[in-house]
């Protein structure tokens, strides 16, 4: 037992001493930044409404990865993040014998700016961020028994239910949604790990 946790001890030196680290454990970020305000999202795009899903999205990703505390006041804040939605693209992939669509794929392309509160220094930012999703808009081509959908709202007795186009409408806000906790999840990693 002695021997397995000194090998144990021995491997997490070699993997630390290599620049290896467990996410969260530690941040690029100036060693004074410990709270951060995710402060104003600006949009765009033509889809109202988005900059509260991104603003959303990147609070929850702080609260759980934890390196930095979200404080709610700016004033309270050692960093307050910001950015803005450039763009939004939608287009369909997939299409029927018709022509009519069968899957959409949807792009969002951002900024984030995060800047020192005493001094307004920007600390960090990322310009031209883009994530992609995509989502089926007619129930023939959901697949019921994948992660993805398993992982959503909607249950499979009740697709039948749908029109078509409330179906799409809904495989799209939940495809928005999946594109913004990814999008946040990779900022705040981006950010915190000096990238």
């Amino acid at each position: 037992m002695r021997l397995r946790s000194v090998a144990v001890l021995l491997l997490a030196g070699c993997l630390e001493a290599c620049g290896y680290h467990f996410a969260g454990t530690i941040t690029a970020l100036p060693e004074d930044v410990k709270t951060i305000h995710v402060g104003n999202i600006n949009n765009d795009s033509i889809y109202p409404g988005l900059e509260k899903n991104l603003g959303f999205a990147l609070e929850q990703a702080i609260s759980r990865w934890g390196t930095l505390r979200l404080v709610e006041d700016p004033g309270e804040a050692d960093a307050v993040l910001s950015g803005k939605i450039r763009l939004v693209e939608l287009r369909a992939v997939s299409f029927d014998q018709n022509d009519l669509a069968l899957q959409y794929e949807v792009s969002v392309i951002a900024d984030l700016d995060l800047r020192r509160t005493t001094d307004g220094k920007s600390l960090w930012h990322i310009n031209g961020m883009r994530q992609t999703d995509e989502y089926s808009a007619t129930a023939q081509v959901i697949v019921t028994s994948s992660e993805q959908f398993q992982q959503g709202t909607l249950d499979a007795d009740d697709l039948p239910k749908f029109t078509e186009v409330q179906l799409a409408d809904s495989e799209e806000r939940i495809a928005m949604d999946r594109l913004f906790r990814d999008m946040a999840r990779d900022a705040y990693a981006l950010m915190t790990e000096g990238f």
